[in-house]
Parts: structure tokens; sequence; C-alpha cells
């Protein structure tokens, strides 16, 4: 409460007639904003009692204090009779102060209780009030209602409590009955209507299995007296479950006894359900990754079981055989590049590559397969062409769709002849006196298009001396270059001289490069 000194002299209007001040005065209440009286304190005995009369209010002070559209009229009532609560208060008694002594007053966040709602049913109130003496047993009477208590503003509340989807409620622990509103009950899909409702006998069903938790929750606001929130599941007449969270604020008297609790619900099942949906994705993506690692790292296996990872053996007769691999990045995955170098029963000398369409544990898989698949069918004896045309006839059958380029060379030691067949892999390159060149590819197309599909078979003379480089496509294959291009820079590097044939083949897996990430095998075959 603040009180501060008074003007000196009059404060009317000197030498104006009464009813001219009077209606001056009216017409500065209704111009007012704020919730505006001007209120006629009777003098002496008419006075006793706290008995001030409503001269003129404005509009703002009939919405505040008559909001009933049958009872808007305040003029010529009392105070006492527009707020029954201005006695137990105080508020008359510091007014009527105001009338002796001609003090302003001034009162920041008055606190009252108001009956509002069915039956006796009381709430809380603040509101600031300020009061000055404007002539002989005249006083200004301003109210404002504080935002953010209940009751001062029901449709600011109304629409808070839809957009922030919560709803108030009041526990009197003095009755033991809590007063549940509209927007609490539309939270909690409750089909009653508003009022109150003993303690023990919610509007509202809570899922056995938290049932514990909320009384926990309600026990703890009385015998904590402190703030508490606890999250349950309310059961809906349709078998339905939402999600709703109980807040609740204790206040206490003097001796720290628990006089009433004003409450809160909430919604959260919107947020409930896209959290279990956010941990349920999390779970399957780890689930997935599990199962990405575990098959990279059988890709892996079976890739390290077929590739060599050192040199070939020179037990081969007649070749001197080096190998080369470089994985792709962790990144890319596992790829499905293959070689090997065998020697037949015939005293021929079996040299092939491919590559398996992409990556991972399916196209490990399906190198597995090709690789010995063609191992086997080379004990037949059959030609180059008819060892990939048998390979091609695989690939079309197996369960998962699959495409792969290979080269398949078979040499024979005692003629020195070696036979060639490509399935769309790149071109071999032959080298002889320190010349490069790519051989020709035939028109044939990839393993795993067409089950009818023949290849053609290329023959050629072999001197000593003679290299024969097999390599995928991860070896020189540049992005935006032509096929031509993309050889150009092997051919340079396989022309070079070869003094030492270790250090030849390092020198062109060592420089000759691709930017497209993939697995890179190179065979080198030195004819003796």
């Amino acid at each position: 409460m603040v009180r501060t000194t008074p003007a000196a002299g009059d404060p009317g209007s000197a030498g104006m007639p009464e009813g001219e001040r009077l209606e001056l005065l009216r017409s500065v209440v209704d111009t007012s904003f704020e919730p505006s009286l001007l209120v006629h304190a009777g003098e002496g005995a008419e006075r006793s009692g706290g008995v001030l009369r409503v001269l003129t209010s404005n509009i703002a002070a009939a919405d505040l204090l008559a909001p009933a559209p049958d009872d808007r009229r305040l003029r010529g009532r009392t105070l006492l009779e527009l707020m029954p609560w201005a006695a137990p208060s105080g508020l008359l008694e510091a007014l009527d102060e105001v009338v002796e002594t001609g003090v302003p007053l001034r009162i920041h966040d008055h606190q009252y209780e108001d009956t509002a709602g069915p039956g006796d049913w009381v709430r809380s109130r603040s509101v600031s009030v300020g009061a000055v003496l404007i002539g002989p047993g005249l006083l200004l009477l301003t109210l404002r209602p504080n935002r953010g208590t209940a009751g001062t503003d029901p449709e600011w509340e109304e629409k808070v409590h839809r957009l922030a989807g919560t709803g108030p409620w009041e526990w009197d622990v003095r009755s033991g009955a809590v007063h549940w509103y509209a927007q609490a009950l539309a939270v909690l899909g409750s089909s009653v209507a508003p009022g109150r409702f003993p303690a023990d006998e919610p509007p509202y069903q809570v899922h056995h299995e938290d049932a514990a938790e909320h009384e926990a929750f309600l026990r703890s606001l009385i015998a904590e007296a402190r703030p508490g929130h606890v999250e349950v599941r309310v059961l809906q007449p349709a078998g339905a479950v939402r999600h709703i969270r109980f807040g609740g604020d204790p206040v206490v008297d003097e001796d720290g006894a628990v006089l009433r609790v004003y409450g809160s619900v909430q919604d959260v099942t919107v947020r409930r359900r896209a959290q279990t949906a956010l941990e349920i994705a999390q779970v399957q993506l780890a689930a997935r990754r599990t199962r990405a690692e575990s098959e990279r790292q059988l890709a892996g296996l079976l890739q390290q079981v077929i590739m060599p990872t050192g040199p070939v053996p020179d037990h081969v007769p007649g070749v001197e055989v080096l190998a080369r691999y470089r994985p792709a990045s962790a990144a890319a995955g596992v790829g499905g590049d293959w070689y090997g170098v065998t020697h037949l029963a015939d005293g021929k000398v079996l040299m092939h590559i491919g590559d398996v369409a992409g990556h991972g544990f399916p196209a490990a898989t399906a190198m597995a397969q090709l690789y010995h698949a063609l191992k086997g069918l080379a004990v037949t004896g059959s030609g180059s062409a008819r060892l990939l045309h048998w390979l091609n006839t695989l690939t079309c059958t197996l369960s998962e769709f699959t495409l792969a380029s290979a080269c398949c060379a078979i040499y024979d030691p005692q003629r020195r002849r070696l036979s060639l067949a490509n399935a769309g892999h790149p071109s071999p390159v032959f080298v002889r006196d320190g010349k490069a060149e790519a051989l020709a590819k035939p028109a044939s197309g990839m393993l795993g298009i067409d089950a009818d599909m023949e290849y053609e078979e290329r023959e050629l003379e072999v001197l000593p001396g003679d290299v024969l480089l097999l390599y995928t496509d991860g070896l020189i294959e540049r992005r935006r270059r032509a096929p031509d291009e993309n050889t150009a820079s092997l051919l340079l590097f396989a022309s070079a001289p070869i003094s030492e044939f270790e250090a030849y083949v390092d020198n062109i897996m060592g420089n000759v490069r691709s930017d497209t990430d993939d697995d890179a095998c190179l065979v080198a075959v030195r004819f003796r």
C-alpha cells in the first residue's frame, strides 16, 4: 500500500458550479480505459458501516464488477454490494481513511477471495487499487485486474489455455473439493459439466498402472507443501489413452498448512507419441547399423578368402604373375572385384578377373559364387568363350539380380598361344617391346543380361617377355572422361621399361588413379 501527500488546495475546479463539476468528473471517468468509479461517501452516521455509493462508472468497471448482461447498471449501488470482498479484505477501511485524511491510496497486487462459479465456491483474485479524494465526500476509485491470476480475464485465460493445451483446477483443501474448469475437462477428455468434485472422486480415470504414482503426487502436494508435477495416462470413454501432465502449486497459511492448491493439466499425448516413435526409430536404426556392420565384416571376410593378399605363387609354369588390390574407402563398402590365376590339369593356365556391380554383402556373395563357379567350370577343358557362356547362364539364375563383368584368358605354354574372351570388362592391355595397346573389346555384353548370349574368343601368339595386364575399372575410371581417355594413363605407364617386374607393376598401381572411389584390381602376367 502506498500513500502520497495530497496536493495543496481543492482538487476540484475553483469557481465551477457543482453540477458542471460533477459532469466534468463523469466525463473523465467515462474516457478512462481503466475500470473507474466515482463514489460518494456519506458523512457521519450515513457513512458508518462503509456506505460508499456509486455516482457514475465507465464500461470497463461494468465489465469487471457486473459482467452479467442484466446486471450492468452500477450507478446508485453501494461499493459493498458490488465488491463483497472489500470489507473483509480491509479495502473499505482504507477508503474510509482516504476520506478522513485526503491522502491518496495506491495498493499494488491486492489479494482477495471472491465467489465465482456455482454455489459458494471461492477463488483467489489479485487487483491493483487506486483511490483519490477529489472533493468533499467524493472518491475517484480505479481498479486494475492483474493478468495471470484466476478470474481476471476469462476470455484471455481461455485463449491462453487453448493455445497451450492446458486447463486449470483448484483444490480447496479445507472443504476437500476440487473445482474443475471447462478447459481442464476438455484436456482430460471428460464430458461432465464444470464444477466441484470430491478430491477422491475426480472426473477422469487414471490407467491402473499409473494410479499409484498419481496418488503419490496428490499426497505430496499436501504433505510437502511444494510445487510438483506428474505425467500419467488417462483413459477415454472409447478406450483410447491420453498422456496428461498434472501440475500443482500449494498455498499455505502462517503455520505452513496447505489451504489451497492451484493446478493445471496439459495434454502431452502427441509429444509422447512422437518421442516413442523417435525411440523406436533409433532402435531400428541401431539394429540396421549393427546388421550393416556385420554384413560388411562378413563381406570383407569373403573377399579376403578369395583375394590373394600377396604375390600369386610362382610355380605356375611359363608365366610370372603379380597381383595388386586397392580397396575402396570404408564409406563405399566392400566391393565385388575378384581375380585369380589357376594351373589347370592339362598344363594350361587360367587367368581371370571380374567385377560384380554394387557394394556390400550382396556384391561379395555374388563375387564368391562366380569366382568358385568359374574355377569349377575350368576343369572341363573348355575355351575361354565357352567358360564365360556358362558363367553368364549361372549369373542369370542367381536368386538376387546380378550384373557383372569378367575377362577370361587361357594360356597354353606348349603352343605359346593365349585365348581371351570378354564379357563387358575393360579391355586387357598387351605389352610387347615397350609398346602397350588395349586389345579390342568384342561386342559381347555383361554377365546377367541375357542367358543366351554368346561370347567371342580371340587368340594371340605370345613371345618371351610379353606382358598381359588384366584390371578392373576402379583402376582407370574417371568421371566425365571418355573410355579412351581413361585408358590413356594406363597405356602410358605400361609402356615404361621393365627392369624389375615388381617395381614395374607397383609403378602402374601407384600412378594410374581413378576418381570413382571404387575397388581396383591389377593382374600382371609376364610370359617366359
